[in-house]
């Protein structure tokens, strides 16, 4: 699948900010925190999912 340097850039966007949601949950264990964060990258991923299918269907250069 060929894609465009936005979709490229959406996509690290997203990567950075559920590695360090997972981080801190990582080292965090077991706390509210580190609880929180791990929920929130969960919902962090599916709004990548649809940030990027959205992205896809829109764009003359990737679809």
């Amino acid at each position: 699948m060929k894609t465009c340097p936005r979709f490229s850039r959406i996509r690290a966007d997203f990567e950075r900010d559920i590695r360090y949601l997972g981080n801190h949950a990582t080292r965090h264990q077991g706390t509210a925190p580190a609880k929180a964060s791990a929920r929130t990258a969960l919902g962090t991923k599916q709004r990548m999912a649809k940030a990027l299918t959205r992205h896809y269907e829109h764009c003359l250069e990737c679809g």
